[in-house]
């Protein structure tokens, strides 16, 4: 095998990037077919991507495709039943961050995943961004001693859909806007943490607790590892300002830090004395790269029979620190670490 056949379920945002990755970007890689909910969404995906079948479901695309692996970017309560359905079919999975809504899902996916023996790998493309990638690598080289701190910052400008605002469906705000964030820093760390702590308040969407209580728009999460550093997960939207994604990683000599509000581009100077640039607009720009050497690994590991990075594990951990973080929320107390790491 020379190339990887995909069908894709989820026609959605995240979904198109991985898409037109594999279309344009991609020789080792194949779309056959774009499976949504929204047929008529599914076929004008197909339509703009060049891509001859669109279906409404996976079982469909199982019926009539002949392919190897499955890209799934739909709503977060559906993960479970499409990997489910792709692993008894014995294609191989990548799936969106966050892998599912609470550990009882996750565990329904592991069994499955393992009982089929294919390979799945869980989107958390910073860990390929070129500049979070050098960090990490900086880090385990001593560049800056012993870690003392680690902390995430993931803002965006605007809400979220809506139905990211019910914590049974999603997660929460903190699952859905900072999963990435919890993963670099647990990347970073390369420990379990010993206890964490949640903050969280409404400034921007206090409708929204009329039909969702638990609403948060703003949250500060922190994590102590045992014999390690502190984790810090800085996360909020909507902030209008730009989407706003950095790490600072700090060390006993030295600190390093990775991203920055400002987009690439010029900056204006004007004769009143005042500069101007514009500001990162969308995660899409901003990770362009990371999707698409995400999915380039994904790839290589199916075709080298190697093990898919970040697996299935590193999806389960996250999901497990946004259970945690919310237990503690309600408490408002920190909680010990629960289960196997």
């Amino acid at each position: 095998m020379d190339k990887l056949r995909f069908v894709l379920v989820g026609a959605g945002r995240a979904g198109m990037v991985h898409a037109q990755n594999l279309v344009h970007y991609i020789p080792e890689g194949e779309l056959k077919a774009v499976v949504d909910v929204d047929l008529k969404r599914a076929e004008e995906a197909s339509k703009n991507l060049g891509v001859k079948s669109f279906y409404s479901t996976l079982d469909e695309a199982l019926e009539r495709e002949d392919f190897d692996a499955v890209c799934i970017a739909s709503l977060t309560f559906t993960h479970r039943e499409i990997i489910e359905k792709a692993a008894k079919a014995k294609k191989h999975v990548f799936c969106e961050k966050p892998l599912a809504q609470n550990s009882e899902e996750v565990q329904k996916i592991q069994e499955a995943v393992e009982k089929a023996g294919i390979k799945f790998q869980i989107g958390f493309m910073r860990r390929y961004d070129p500049g979070i990638k050098k960090a990490w690598e900086m880090v385990k080289e001593g560049k800056i001693g012993d870690l003392v701190l680690i902390k995430s910052t993931g803002r965006g400008p605007g809400l979220p859909a809506p139905w990211i605002f019910d914590r049974e469906k999603s997660g929460g705000m903190l699952a859905e806007v900072s999963a990435h964030d919890i993963d670099s820093v647990l990347w970073f760390a390369g420990r379990k943490p010993h206890h964490l702590y949640l903050e969280a308040k409404n400034f921007k969407g206090k409708d929204i607790r009329e039909k969702f209580p638990d609403f948060y728009d703003h949250y500060l999460l922190t994590l102590n590892f045992t014999d390690g550093p502190l984790g810090v997960v800085d996360g909020g939207c909507p902030v209008g300002y730009a989407y706003d994604a950095r790490m600072e990683i700090l060390g006993t000599e030295g600190m390093i830090k990775v991203g920055e509000v400002e987009a690439g581009g010029p900056v204006l100077y004007t004769p009143d004395k005042k500069s101007w640039r514009d500001n990162q607009s969308s995660w899409r720009d901003r990770f362009r790269e990371g999707y698409l050497e995400e999915l380039k690994s994904f790839i290589r590991s199916v075709l080298e029979n190697q093990n898919p990075s970040p697996s299935i594990i590193d999806g389960k951990r996250v999901v497990r620190v946004v259970e945690l973080a919310h237990k503690s929320l309600s408490q408002q107390n920190p909680v010990l670490w629960e289960g196997e790491w």
